[in-house]
């Protein structure tokens, strides 16, 4: 087991063998650009904003809120679990685990999932946040949990996945598969597209799994390592797959962007851009927010880079968050700059600097032109483009 801090390409981050380690980075390495003036179009209105409880300055996961039927169900990092009003960020209920988190937020069929540090998943009910059931599945999960139907689906950082039973937490199935000996901590969360499980891993593979037998049915090289060490041959796939239409989107360190077409499960292009962030898109428009801080806007057809911004570059910006209602793009920086971007042009038209440290994600609100941002210091805020 080997782990340790490593500077590539002027990118702080944390590598890992196949145990815990440390991961906190907010911005790139190199020289911090300084945010250019911008004459503001748009003004940006804070909504309401709850604090959750302990901060991400010390700890190594993303705990990410799920938004659903008017409800956001979010939870911080020492093991508080909340059920939110999505409009007022009033409190519907608190559940205290009192153990120290390390993914969630699952939602699905009646039941929050969250796992702890010690390879512990626990199951609440979304009324009242009453503990349904405990599950002792021995691997650390560092993915957002996906429920479908009767199941829950799980992404340790070993190179399992786990599906329970939604309704008992009861093994159903587990896949193994050999992950590199060292990677980039975390990892991207499975998603379903016609009851096949896909799962990319940090040896730049994606995995198709059954969801209800757990039986894999293929496996296939997205990124293919290259360099003669270990740091320089890391192509983790840490950037969620991305559906678009019949297009799905993968992403890896070190590697590229791949578009690949789900009826005949062809590649439609490759874009030579690095991320592990989130991806976006508003209408045909591709946003990605490269390891360096650069900004694209790509061609969700032909891969064609339709603009790029390079004027937040080494500013730790968050995963864009595409806004189709009003052709914009949101992005936010260590610093917990918030940035609005036209997305056909890629001008930055507005920014405000919100409270709370590094905008870790940011995240779509039902009514139009509204957004959640996670905070460094554990708060969830609500905010409105006008």
């Amino acid at each position: 087991m080997r782990s340790g801090v490593v500077v590539i390409f002027g990118f702080l981050f944390t590598l890992v063998g196949c145990g815990p380690g440390a991961i906190h980075f907010m911005r790139e390495g190199g020289e911090i650009l300084d945010l250019p003036k911008i004459e503001s179009q748009f003004e940006i209105k804070k909504v309401w904003r709850r604090d959750l409880g302990e901060s991400y300055s010390n700890t190594n996961g993303l705990l990410s809120p799920f938004i659903t039927g008017g409800e956001i169900f979010a939870a911080e990092p020492a093991g508080r679990i909340f059920a939110l009003s999505e409009a007022t960020g009033d409190v519907l209920w608190e559940t205290n685990l009192e153990k120290d988190l390390a993914a969630g937020v699952g939602v699905g069929s009646g039941v929050v999932i969250v796992a702890t540090r010690d390879g512990e998943v626990v199951g609440l009910r979304t009324n009242d946040g009453s503990e349904y059931w405990r599950a002792q599945i021995g691997t650390e999960i560092l993915a957002q949990p996906v429920i479908s139907g009767d199941l829950v689906i799980l992404r340790s950082g070993d190179g399992q996945v786990v599906g329970l039973d939604v309704d008992s937490g009861k093994l159903l199935w587990r896949v193994r598969r050999s992950v590199p000996a060292l990677s980039v901590r975390g990892v991207s969360t499975p998603i379903i597209i016609d009851n096949v499980v896909l799962v990319g891993f940090a040896s730049g593979r994606l995995s198709g799994i059954d969801l209800w037998s757990g039986r894999e049915q293929w496996s296939v090289p997205i990124f293919r390592p290259q360099g003669s060490n270990e740091i320089a041959r890391l192509v983790d796939i840490d950037s969620d797959p991305y559906v678009l239409g019949d297009s799905l989107f993968i992403a890896g360190f070190q590697s590229k962007i791949t578009a690949l077409s789900i009826s005949s499960q062809t590649i439609n292009w490759e874009s030579q851009i690095s991320t592990i962030r989130s991806l976006g898109s508003v209408d045909q428009v591709l946003l990605v927010t490269a390891d360096d801080g650069e900004i694209f806007g790509i061609d969700t057809q032909s891969g064609k880079t339709l603009w790029t911004e390079s004027g937040l570059q080494n500013r730790g910006v968050s995963g864009p968050l595409g806004i189709p209602d009003l052709d914009q793009l949101v992005v936010g920086d260590y610093k917990g700059n918030v940035v609005i971007l036209d997305v056909n042009t890629g001008e930055m038209v507005g920014r405000d600097k919100l409270p709370g440290g590094a905008v870790l994600k940011i995240y779509a609100l039902t009514d139009s032109g509204h957004f959640l941002v996670l905070s460094e210091n554990g708060a969830l805020s609500a905010w409105a483009i006008q």
